[in-house]
């Protein structure tokens, strides 16, 4: 199982505004890619946590690697009981048509309808907030899904108030 953080508010993303990622992003990336996915599931371990600006952030990272194929961001957040299987067969006709496919989930703590999606992927990615997440959270998520179907984790920093996971430092003069 792949583990990669890419809190992208430290040092490693404080890169110039070029549309470089950053190298916490890229290695996630690679990471990600070394298990051949082809549809994958962002899933947050509580609540809460930023599994949407983790799935644009793979996105974001892999965009320089992946430009001749088209990765599609489903938001299947607030997914109903009755609209997930629609919802799998939709991403899985994507994925036979050569796309690939991120989809961003809820907590299956709190929304158990969003786990067909995750179990449908090649893999998930579990997204957990530094300070926020507790262990039984992440653990419940997991026995949920099942342990074998998580291809890694991603790390994020608790999130200041007004101030996105992604945005960029400025250096002070």
């Amino acid at each position: 199982m792949a583990d990669s953080s890419a809190p992208p508010s430290t040092s490693d993303a404080e890169v110039s505004d070029s549309t470089v990622p950053s190298p916490a992003l890229q290695r996630l990336w690679f990471a990600l890619e070394r298990t051949g996915w082809s549809f994958l599931t962002v899933v947050p371990a509580h609540p809460g946590a930023p599994a949407l600006e983790a799935a644009t952030a793979i996105l974001e990272a892999g965009a320089p690697y992946a430009a001749t194929q088209k990765i599609h961001l489903d938001d299947a957040i607030g997914l109903s009981p009755a609209e997930a299987p629609r919802r799998v067969l939709e991403l899985r006709e994507r994925v036979a048509r050569g796309e690939r496919v991120v989809a961003v989930i809820d907590s299956v703590l709190t929304r158990p309808a969003s786990l067909p999606v995750a179990l449908a992927a090649d893999g998930v990615l579990l997204c957990v907030t530094l300070g926020e997440t507790d262990f039984g959270s992440a653990r419940k998520t997991m026995e949920f899904i099942g342990q074998e179907r998580f291809v890694g984790s991603v790390t994020f920093p608790r999130q200041k108030k007004g101030r996105g996971l992604l945005s960029r430092k400025k250096k002070k003069p």
